[in-house]
């Protein structure tokens, strides 16, 4: 729910700059740039996407990645899992990729 906040939070910035944005749902599309949480851009691709918000406490997420000193292995999995998420949302690019 963050992730999707924050995606509704950059369209609406970009909304105020005057540039047409919409937020992926279930649809796939809309008027102007199109803005989603990783999750959502699996199966799709884009001449140039914009990963923004990635630094250490997002990717990987903390919630979603077992502590080490529970489980090390599932921890190194949970790890693993998290990254690859980012990769697929960094290869929706067909042209230009930005991360930020």
């Amino acid at each position: 729910m963050r992730f999707l906040q924050f995606a509704r939070d950059i369209a609406r910035a970009l909304e105020g700059a005057g540039i047409a944005a919409c937020v992926l749902g279930r649809e796939r599309g809309g008027p102007g740039v199109r803005v989603a949480t990783m999750h959502r851009m699996k199966g799709l691709e884009f001449r140039c996407v914009a990963v923004a918000g990635v630094n250490d406490g997002t990717v990987p997420m903390k919630s979603a990645v077992t502590p080490a000193e529970v489980d090390a292995q599932q921890h190194q999995q949970d790890t693993n899992s998290e990254l690859s998420l980012l990769f697929v949302a960094c290869t929706r690019a067909r042209e230009a990729l930005r991360v930020s």
